[in-house]
């Protein structure tokens, strides 16, 4: 089994890209982790001392990821963040990629491709609530299936 991919999941919050890892999630793996790069944040929310801020036009999938990677992707495209954290652990230049994932996602064929079997994940019990971006007061979803 590669090292180097962590995953935690996460509740699905349908049709929003935007809500926020919760600070004690962030650093309770970062005291594991050590993480030098957010690889999936805005200007507002990096978590890690560099991130790649998509609201400023950063493109992650285009970037190279040097470094150890925290992830916490935008739902529309958790399989591409996904893919590339593959590619990145796999050419040596991420050590380490943790992302945080929809539950769901562990029923998709990107997830039996490339995480299932390959690398370390963990589903996390009970719910978390992740930071509406606009409130930015701590959020409960409630999914289908949950």
């Amino acid at each position: 089994m590669p090292q180097g991919c962590e995953v935690a999941m996460k509740m699905n919050v349908r049709g929003n890209d935007y809500f926020e890892t919760p600070w004690y999630i962030f650093e309770q793996l970062n005291k594991v982790f050590d993480f030098e790069i957010d690889v999936a944040c805005t200007s507002q929310n990096c978590l890690a001392p560099v991130g790649f801020f998509y609201d400023l036009g950063a493109d992650a999938l285009q970037k190279n990821w040097n470094g150890r990677c925290f992830c916490n992707p935008p739902f529309s495209r958790k399989a591409d963040f996904i893919k590339k954290a593959d590619a990145e652990v796999k050419r040596g230049i991420c050590p380490i990629c943790v992302m945080i994932l929809p539950t769901n996602c562990v029923n998709t064929h990107v997830f039996h491709e490339v995480v299932e079997g390959k690398y370390h994940y963990e589903i996390l019990r009970g719910r978390i609530s992740f930071i509406d971006p606009v409130t930015k007061k701590a959020k409960k979803v409630i999914t289908p299936g949950h």
